[in-house]
């Protein structure tokens, strides 16, 4: 398989944060790989690998072979974890799959061109969604979807559904997510403003006529119900 990604891992039993230390002077960090309703395997491998997951093709999606003591496993990265302090990656989770079986995952949307209603209408352009969940078998997994944004007019917009989606692939997110849109600008301030502008004049008005609520005359069957109350 041409996305398979190779990587070696060694077994490891040690666990706790000077065992972690030691690993990370040899290069290297600790990592588990779960899931398929197996055991859970404790595994360290090189740092340099990790990071070259990251920045393959697919990323996150890459598909991983891993190759511990004679034993295979298939998994996909789950969560990487970074010291808060330096950013430096101390542990990674890795989650098996079943290469005959459709997993679930995030694929990045990529803009292609520049909007129309941003070139010649001073539109603003709005990148909202910048992801898809889709489920899928794991060797069909798109590098991402691309959108071309060269026909948006103000106030157009692209959906989940309007992207362009291979019948193998099933769209999890909401079809009527908003990917990407192009607004007017000023068109937000500019109905606050015109709906301060209508209730300080509707203030002002009721302050020139001197009127409270109170001050208002009372419908004629309620101002005869009060004449009454008062007789008795």
């Amino acid at each position: 398989m041409e996305d398979l990604f190779r990587v070696k891992a060694e077994s490891r039993k040690e666990v706790g944060k000077k065992f972690a230390r030691r690993l990370r002077k040899e290069g290297k960090i600790p990592a588990i790989i779960y899931g398929e309703h197996k055991e859970t395997i404790p595994i360290s491998l090189l740092l340099n690998d990790v990071k070259a997951i990251l920045k393959s093709e697919k990323g996150e999606n890459t598909i991983l072979r891993f190759q511990r003591d004679d034993i295979e496993v298939d998994a996909m990265l789950k969560e990487i974890q970074y010291d808060y302090l330096s950013d430096n990656i101390i542990h990674a989770d890795f989650i098996r799959i079943d290469l005959d079986k459709a997993v679930s995952v995030n694929v990045p949307v990529a803009i292609k061109g520049q909007a129309i209603g941003v070139k010649t209408e001073d539109g603003i352009f709005d990148f909202v969604t910048r992801e898809v969940k889709v489920k899928c078998l794991a060797a069909k997994i798109p590098n991402a979807f691309e959108v071309d944004i060269s026909e948006l007019h103000i106030g157009n917009s692209i959906k989940a559904e309007d992207l362009v989606i291979e019948e193998n692939i099933e769209l999890i997110s909401d079809p009527q997510t908003v990917i990407c849109a192009v607004t007017a600008k000023g068109r937000p301030e500019e109905v606050e403003v015109e709906a301060e502008a209508e209730e300080e004049e509707a203030a002002a008005v009721e302050t020139e006529a001197g009127e409270t609520p109170e001050d208002k005359p009372k419908p004629k069957a309620e101002a005869e119900g009060d004449d009454k109350e008062e007789k008795k």
